[in-house]
């Protein structure tokens, strides 16, 4: 099959079509072409073959030419977004051996590092690629590598290959999604976050348009202006980020859209009742999966009346065709439907494993009956239909504006950072529907306004709390163990 997904690169049909639109400007597919021609000739000019290397995002035509130039030459891309900080960026360099980075910006000042960066802006344009050149991945050949928050409080990447990646097109494909030529996508996801390759490659698979969502906007906002004044026919969008629309909704009609996917986060079925109102031509989705399972592994489909859920939690439905499910209590055995278990996802979508980190693999990933499997940490039941229902997590992950942090990370890096013991709660805020995050520390002689300057310099934006609480003394609960519930009655009390 090779890697048919760049087939859009050599029809010369589409020439003359928009494929993706960024702050009101469009680009053509033939704009696409040579800009990515452009990058790919570079990259061979400097023999840089299945190799990492890195991308610098930003609201630009190059961004995107810059992946399609990466896959074109057979190495894998490792996307940095502008918000992490240089020590992050530093240390992703370094564990993924990158031998390369592509950005439009000046880096000399963020990034400390040998290798080259080429800036994409200031390339020649060229002829257009050939798809005779084009390289053509082996199955277990690595595509991409994205790093999500880590417990120890280093990322860590995710590797993904071919057969990955192949596999889930395939089931997106199984979903029979009626898209004509000229259709129009949402893509609302910073390409650190896995669910952005959907809405990068499905547009130019089909010959769409990619209507980009600025990181230069407030993204809500920016969202429901570009849904309300273009044609966009297709949508993943996260529930947090319909949460801050809610006010709204009586006020929001988009006839248009005619699929709509909830994807990221626990999808609560209130909010999905509302918004059903808003999209009333379209077919709505909730979409399940970590990183590690390949975007989405399982989904459900979700009906406009009767809509299964437990705990006010839209279900995630049933596995992909190219995913097995495994529902096992904490000793690893199996559990009857109607019981609570651990969820684990096999089969062709769940990714080789982490970068340079076999203890962690050793740990989330298994073998069994013959299948690799990878232990999701979701908590999760099934009913007599197979239909799955989220529960919770079993460690101190979670998911905030689709982003998926582990507490302990933001623990451990704030500690680090101010010298200081440092407990991080995520508490649900009723009137969003969604998750923060609330840091206490000991009363320190730093405001606020310090301490959060100090965090920034070791964590990205979306890993920071919103609240920052100094108290006298950590509350102990009869063990001597921190009490997080006095921790939280605290919040309340203040909020």
């Amino acid at each position: 099959m090779g890697n048919y997904f760049l087939d859009f690169l050599f029809d010369e049909s589409n020439d003359s079509e928009n494929a993706i639109c960024i702050d009101d400007m469009f680009f053509t597919y033939k704009d696409l072409k040579q800009k990515t021609s452009s990058i790919i000739n570079k990259i061979n000019q400097l023999g840089i073959n299945k190799e990492s290397i890195g991308v610098y995002l930003g609201d630009n035509l190059e961004t995107y030419a810059s992946i399609i130039a990466i896959w074109y030459t057979g190495n894998k891309y490792i996307p940095f977004h502008p918000t992490y900080p240089s020590s992050r960026i530093e240390h992703i360099i370094q564990i993924s051996n990158v031998q390369l980075i592509l950005s439009t910006d000046d880096l000399t000042e963020k990034i400390k590092t040998e290798i080259p960066i080429l800036s994409t802006q200031a390339l020649p344009l060229t002829d257009l690629a050939k798809k005779e050149n084009l390289y053509v991945y082996e199955n277990e050949e690595i595509v991409y590598v994205l790093f999500t928050s880590g417990s120890t409080g280093t990322p860590k990447g995710v590797q993904i290959n071919y057969k990955n990646l192949n596999a889930f097109l395939q089931s997106l494909d199984n979903l029979k999604l009626e898209l004509p030529k000229g259709s129009g996508y949402l893509q609302m996801f910073e390409l650190t976050f896995d669910l952005s390759i959907v809405s990068i490659l499905l547009p130019f698979i089909n010959t769409g348009i990619l209507y980009h969502v600025s990181m230069k906007s407030v993204k809500y906002i920016e969202i429901y202006r570009l849904l309300d004044e273009y044609p966009i026919q297709f949508a993943i969008i996260v529930p947090s980020v319909l949460s801050m629309l809610k006010p709204h909704f009586d006020s929001i009609q988009l006839p248009n859209l005619k699929y709509v996917a909830l994807s990221g986060e626990a999808v609560p079925l209130e909010l999905t009742q509302l918004w059903q109102c808003c999209c009333p031509n379209a077919k709505m989705f909730n979409f399940y999966g970590p990183t590690e399972c390949t975007i989405f592994c399982t989904y459900y489909e979700i009906p406009k009346e009767n809509i299964s859920s437990q705990n006010g939690i839209v279900s995630i439905g049933k596995v992909n065709e190219s995913c097995k499910a495994l529902f096992l209590n904490e000793d690893g055995e199996p559990v009857s439907i109607g019981e609570k278990s651990l969820l684990w996802i096999g089969g062709e979508q769940v990714s080789p494993g982490y970068i340079g980190n076999d203890d962690l693999n050793n740990k989330l990933f298994m073998k069994y009956g013959g299948e690799h499997y990878y232990n999701t940490g979701d908590i999760v039941l099934r009913n007599e239909a197979q239909e799955i229902f989220y529960l919770g997590r079993k460690d101190s992950q979670v998911k905030i504006n689709g982003y998926r942090i582990e507490l302990s990370e933001v623990e451990f890096n704030a500690s680090k950072a101010l010298n200081n013991h440092s407990f991080v709660l995520a508490v649900n805020d009723n009137k969003s529907f969604s998750l923060k995050l609330i840091l206490f520390m000991l009363k320190t002689e730093l405001s606020n306004t310090q301490i959060f300057a100090e965090l920034k310099k070791t964590l990205p934006d979306y890993m920071l709390p919103s609240l920052i609480i100094q108290i006298d003394e950590f509350p102990l609960n009869t063990n001597g163990k921190l009490d997080r519930n006095q921790l939280k009655a605290i919040y309340e009390r203040q909020s």
